[in-house]
Order: structure tokens, then sequence, then C-alpha cells
């Protein structure tokens, strides 16, 4: 009877995963409701798992007993900024395949590494008898990893104890760790949504911003959403105005359009290097993306709600001109350092215009927070 029930919840709360994977441009609303439903059937799950083992009396196995098979997939590569549960298409940095021929359970504490970028982490799995158990490993990375710059050659450390201690299998494997701020896009862009990783309000470097960009505003005064204002037609306005201030203010700090997507490895066709918006704030250039998730992290910083698009071969940016809102002000801003703000607003209508519909990707970032998508930090 619990094997049956446990079958039909985990087949659930996969389904329930394959909705959030698609989830790319859910309302708010939406995403809460789907995160809150994903977190019960979990709660379900484990609630079965105590019940199973429960019924059973590990007792020592012999090794010669346990089988152990591991696989490293995604090509050992790991992304530390996937590293979250929402990510739709991502792999575990192991999983381990324990297979147990005794006729007794065999309990075992699974212990895993990377030697310099992880800390150790430590799982208790019960293998029954005559029962083949997977188990995904996943680590739990130092500060080091996402400020990482480059691809780095690491190594994977696994090993198995019974609960005695006695040491039944232990195996090390090569790993590759990309720079921290490598997006893993997967096939067909399903990974978008986490791009609003690279939308950091709270960052230094976009507070001051922010405040620069008060000069452009009658009294400095930048309310976000104004509740103060009289009707939809003054909070748009409001909001356009402080939309044009943030982008004179980029564009009086001079910044311009550079290449850098280049990533090393074996996915360079689905991954992309983002800077995040303190590097483009220093350096002052910056390719589509980067500074669509810059001008995004200002927009968010004043509790207003923008947006990202992606489409083929470029990215652009956009604030709802009210709280939840279908009307979007777009805006491409690779028209700068020189481009006007009208110029930008009709770069991407002409984008818009151009893109088909079903080659259109558009991330919004509130309702990627809902789902559990939060701002990279500066030392994770």
């Amino acid at each position: 009877m619990f094997s049956n029930r446990k079958l039909l919840i985990t087949i659930a709360y996969g389904a329930a995963l394959l909705v959030l994977g698609v989830a790319v441009a859910v309302t708010r609303s939406d995403a809460r409701r789907l995160r809150n439903e994903i977190a019960e059937l979990k709660r379900a799950v484990q609630g079965i798992n105590r019940t199973l083992l429960s019924q059973e009396k590990p007792v020592a196995v012999s090794p010669l007993l346990l089988d152990y098979r591991l696989d490293v997939p995604g090509r050992g590569e790991v992304f530390p900024a996937m590293f979250t549960s929402a990510v739709p298409e991502y792999w575990p940095v192991a999983v381990l395949r324990i297979t147990n021929s005794a006729k007794s359970p065999s309990a075992q504490v699974i212990s895993a590494e990377i030697p310099g970028w992880s800390r150790v982490t430590k799982e208790s799995v019960v293998v029954r008898p005559l029962e083949a158990r997977q188990v995904r490993i996943q680590a739990n990375l130092l500060p080091r990893a996402y400020l990482n710059n480059e691809i780095q050659r690491a190594t994977l450390e696994i090993r198995a104890t019974g609960l005695d201690g006695t040491a039944l299998y232990a195996e090390s494997h090569p790993v590759l760790i990309h720079g921290g701020s490598e997006i893993y896009w997967g096939r067909q862009f399903s990974n978008a949504q986490m791009a609003a990783r690279w939308v950091t309000p709270h960052d230094s470097s976009v507070l001051e911003l922010v405040s620069r960009a008060r000069s452009y505003m009658p009294r400095g005064r930048m309310a976000g959403y104004d509740r103060a204002a009289k009707g939809d037609a003054a909070i748009a306005r409001h909001v356009r105005a402080q939309a044009e201030a943030i982008y004179r203010t980029l564009q009086r700090s001079g910044i311009s359009y550079v290449s850098g997507l280049f990533v090393m490895g074996e996915f360079v066709d689905q991954a992309q290097r983002i800077r995040l918006p303190r590097d483009v704030l220093s350096l002052r250039n910056a390719n589509c993306m980067d500074i669509s998730v810059t001008f995004a992290s200002a927009i968010e910083s004043l509790d207003m709600q923008s947006v990202l698009v992606i489409v083929p071969g470029h990215a652009f940016t956009g604030v709802r001109l009210a709280p939840d809102s279908e009307d979007i002000l777009y805006l491409d801003l690779t028209v700068l350092p020189k481009g006007s703000f009208d110029s930008a607003i009709t770069r991407a209508r002409q984008w818009l215009r151009k893109t088909p519909p079903d080659q259109t990707l558009v991330v919004d970032v509130s309702a990627a927070r809902a789902l559990g998508i939060y701002p990279l930090a500066p030392i994770e």
C-alpha cells in the first residue's frame, strides 16, 4: 500500500516540477501556488519514506553484497549559479546507484565533497533487501565557487560507510567548475527564468545608480509605483519618467556595447557568461544581456516589476507600467551610449514586431522571485 502511494505522489511531484520548468512568464500568484503545492508533495513523500524505513531494521551487510555505480551527468561540469532548487533543466553533480543483494536492509552514510570548492555533504540512506537505489549527489559550494572567473579542474570525492564506520565504497571523479557568472540556458532556453538571478536590486552599485538617477527627476522623487498618483495614467507617467532617469544615468556613465558571451567547456552553445550589474557599472561596458539585467536591477530596487526579453541572438528589458499590468514599457539599451531614450523604445518595438511569438521568451522577474529564483549574492 505504501509503495503505491509513494509512486502516485512521486508522479504528481514530477508533474508539478514539469509545470515549474515551463513557467517562464507566469504570474506571481500562480508561482506562489505552484511552489506551495510542490512543498506539500515533498512533505508527503518524506513522510511515507520515514514510515517505510521504520518498518525494517537495517543490519550490517557485507560489502561483497553491495554494488556501487557512479554516474556524473552533465559531463562533469558544474555551473555554480544553477545551484538552486528552481532550475527546470539541470543535473546533480553525480548519481550513485547502490544495489543491495543481501536479504537484509543496509544502512549507509553517503558523503560527497569537491575539495577546495565545497563543504562535505552527508546523507543517510537505507537500501532495502534486493533493491537498487539511486542517490542524487549535490554539492554545498563554498563562496570561492561563486567568485570563480574561469573554468577550473577539480575532483569529486564520494564515500559510503556503514553505521559502524566501516568503509563500503570510495571513488573520485574529475569535474569542471564553471565561472560563477555563467548561466546554462538548457535546451531551447528552458532555463531562461534563471536569468533573474543576475538581477541584483540590493547591490550597492545598483543603489548608487538609482541615487544618481534622482537628479533627473522633479524634486528628486522616485516613488516606484506611486501610490499617491491619481489614476493609472499618472502612475504610468511616473514609471516612464523613472525609467528615463535610469536610462539617462547609464548614458551619462558612458556605458558602451562589448560582446562577452564566450564560455569554455562542452556546453558552449547552451551557456553564456553574464556580467553582474556591479561589473557592468564598474567597467562601463556590456552586451545586451548584461545591460538588461543592470536596468532591471535598478527597476526592481524601486519595487517595480521588470522583465527580461530573450529573442534569437538578442535580449532587451522592460518595466510594467503598473503592478501586474499587461502594459509594459520595453527598452533596448544597446543603443547606448549615443542613442536617445525614445530610440531605445523604438528599437525594442522593432524586435518585438519582427520576432515570432514562439521565439520570444519573457522572464518576469517578480514571478521568478515567487518561484524561489533569488539574486546571486556577492559572496554566496
